[in-house]
């Protein structure tokens, strides 16, 4: 015995097996045609040699320093660095004042009126 639901009424009722197991929903399978494929433009010679030779200089530039890459850049980068690290630390520092004063239940919502 099979049985399908019936979407207008949605009690089950016994029906065929082909009717069972064929989705209400849901008809053949449509055909997708692909859109149109869309090439990238290959660099000119003088183009890729430029790239070559920029990427070459960053390269040699990177190398030479003994510094980590993300202070190589000079007083620059070293001041960003220091100070993306102190508002991390606050930020670390004031989530776990807020954890303490959560756990201890001196943190209260405020009531509305």
């Amino acid at each position: 015995m099979f049985y399908k639901q019936n979407s207008f009424s949605g009690r089950v009722s016994p029906t065929e097996a082909a009717a069972a197991y064929q989705p209400q929903g849901l008809g053949p399978a449509k055909e997708v045609k692909a859109g149109p494929v869309i090439e990238a433009l290959a660099m000119t010679n003088s183009a890729a040699s430029s790239a070559t030779s920029e990427i070459r200089k960053w390269q040699e530039f990177f190398q030479k320093t003994k510094a980590p890459v993300y202070l190589a850049g000079g007083t620059r980068d070293v001041a960003i660095f220091r100070g993306l690290s102190v508002v991390v630390g606050v930020g670390i520092g004031y989530t776990f004042y807020n954890m303490y004063l959560m756990a201890t239940g001196q943190l209260k919502k405020k009531e509305r009126s």
